[in-house]
């Protein structure tokens, strides 16, 4: 029986995050931070949050999930201001600030500190991925000993995959269209349950979102390559939004990574996007790596 706490947290703008806390009886330093993907939220994905809270706490490292403010397609908080309308309350995957996930990931690593835990291994899966550069990219915290990517596909890739290159380029162009009059307006349905602001964060190349350029040959990858801490990059040999075999991505990315102590790409044979079936070996694979980084 894992003894699992719920817990509540705010952010420096007063946004309030859901999320639970796994903490092992004999601490160490370390805690593993994971930051959810699209539309997801804390208490998804309990396969994996099993497996891998269990490997931390065999390990002594605590286990941190909570909400960012794109949890679920459509969120929203209380008002701060009388006069705010509804639609500018609207968060979730349809509605969320892409940058803004730079203060819900400090809030949460905050809380962590607060506990106790000094060294954070902060792990993103899918979008979480793009949070999770993106942040240590623009805070160069000292307390994220190791970044752990998972399942980093372009959304841009992925998008052209789903929607074809011809409809994902009318799909921009709509929402370019419709964000000149309101950022907040709806994509029409066969897009998703997007605002034509969100729709081009995710879509657009060049883009704060836009992480892992890999459609991009002259792409600057400005934000992996001045990454010092070590970086294992994991993608499943499945993965349904891949466009190109998982190991020439991993490569991609190991050329990129320029500044990083530590490279490591890891495919694991037969996992999707969600790693689905394969969650044992996911969190063998983590916490093998977290164990030679030395960071517990």
């Amino acid at each position: 029986m894992i003894s699992v706490v719920l817990a509540q947290i705010t952010t420096r703008d007063r946004i309030t995050l859901d999320g639970i806390v796994i903490e092992p009886r004999k601490k160490s330093a370390t805690a593993l931070i994971w930051i959810h993907g699209l539309g997801s939220n804390f208490s998804h994905g309990q396969s994996i949050t099993r497996e891998l809270s269990q490997t931390c706490l065999k390990n002594g490292i605590a286990y941190f999930k909570f909400n960012t403010r794109g949890h679920d397609v459509v969120n929203r908080d209380a008002p701060k201001k009388k006069a705010q309308t509804i639609v500018n309350r609207l968060r979730g995957a349809g509605f969320e600030r892409f940058e803004d996930c730079v203060l819900d990931i400090r809030a949460v690593i905050h809380f962590a500190r607060k506990l106790g835990y000094r060294k954070v291994i902060l792990v993103g899966h899918s979008t979480g991925a793009n949070k999770a550069l993106y942040y240590l990219y623009k805070t160069k915290d000292p307390a994220v000993k190791g970044l752990i990517l998972l399942g980093a596909i372009s959304d841009i890739a992925a998008g052209k995959k789903k929607f074809g290159a011809t409809g994902l380029a009318r799909g921009i162009a709509l929402a370019e269209k419709r964000a000149r009059k309101n950022s907040d307006a709806l994509m029409p349905l066969p897009y998703g349950i997007f605002s034509a602001k969100r729709f081009l964060s995710m879509f657009r190349q060049g883009d704060s979102e836009d992480v892992f350029p890999y459609l991009n040959p002259r792409a600057a990858w400005k934000e992996l390559k001045t990454i010092r801490a070590p970086i294992a990059v994991i993608f499943g040999s499945r993965d349904q939004y891949l466009d190109r075999p998982a190991e020439k991505l991993v490569e991609i990315f190991r050329s990129h990574a320029l500044s990083t102590k530590s490279f490591s790409g890891v495919i694991i044979k037969g996992a999707d996007h969600g790693f689905k079936g394969k969650e044992k070996m996911l969190s063998k694979v983590v916490m093998d790596w977290i164990q030679q980084q030395a960071v517990v």
